[in-house]
């Protein structure tokens, strides 16, 4: 079965355009997002072929984690592993596995996509080698990049006649250290997506140091869809997870509407 490594500039620019001309994007945002086409985006963009997609409609499920020195300060780095590894079993063991394709970034002063949009069974877990916390915490220019990424290989399975719904969840302890993106610009990206009816956003934060409402406020996440986890420790970040799993799992199978509207963490 073949995996796009990356996907080039002029295919995710084209795409972008596609999804501008769809109503998917605005102008303002569609500006926004093509000047930063790097090798990231391009890479976050790829995944499997049509022809080798199981499902007839797909939920694209993107999953950020934060990898910044807090999560080691907190000696909360065999958690994230323990949690992420456990979404995965989460989806592999349920019955909406063959239409969930799962993408994995890391971010911290550095940005990395553990891997695109590939079925749970063939996503990478997380250890030692793979995650590993430092650094600060890029939150603003990988909810943008991730969310670009996104939108291209969204819309090149809309092309393909594949109809995907994508939810994209992001996980940190701290706020923003580093980004050359603003919450402005993150906001500007979440209403559109928000408004095409196609996209659910959501945040956790973990820990007490933050107002983790206020900041996903200001990225535009709605608020049914901001979960603080406010014990950090390892118990309650694997917490965190699993709900996250299942709320996912609950918005493959439609029952959390996408938009503005969408209660993603609620019971």
């Amino acid at each position: 079965m073949t995996i796009r490594k990356t996907m080039t500039a002029d295919e995710a620019n084209e795409l972008l355009s596609t999804a501008t001309k769809k109503g998917v994007l605005t102008q303002a945002s569609s500006t926004l997002i093509t000047g930063n086409l790097g090798q990231l985006v391009l890479a976050g963009a790829a995944g499997k072929d049509l022809e080798d997609l199981a499902a007839s409609d797909v939920t694209l499920v993107t999953v950020l984690i934060d990898a910044s020195s807090s999560i080691a300060e907190r000696r909360l780095e065999q958690a994230v592993r323990d949690g992420q590894n456990a979404l995965i079993d989460a989806f592999s063991g349920s019955k909406e596995r063959d239409s969930i394709l799962l993408a994995c970034w890391t971010f911290s002063g550095t940005m990395d996509v553990l891997h695109s949009y590939v079925p749970t069974d063939e996503a990478t877990r997380l250890d030692a080698r793979n995650y590993r916390a430092s650094g600060s915490t890029r939150l603003y220019d990988t909810w943008c990049d991730a969310l670009t990424a996104n939108v291209a290989y969204a819309q090149r399975l809309r092309d393909g006649g594949t109809p995907a719904r994508s939810v994209v969840v992001v996980l940190t302890d701290g706020e923003d250290v580093g980004s050359k993106r603003t919450a402005g610009h993150c906001a500007l990206l979440s209403k559109d997506l928000l408004a095409s009816e196609l996209f659910t956003l959501a945040f956790v934060g973990v820990g007490t140091d933050v107002d983790f409402e206020a900041v996903a406020r200001s990225m535009g996440v709605p608020a049914g869809c901001v979960l603080v986890q406010r014990d950090a420790t390892a118990s309650g970040l694997r917490r965190a997870f699993q709900l996250v799993s299942r709320s996912a799992i609950r918005a493959s199978q439609g029952t959390v509407q996408p938009g503005v509207a969408a209660g993603f963490f609620a019971p």
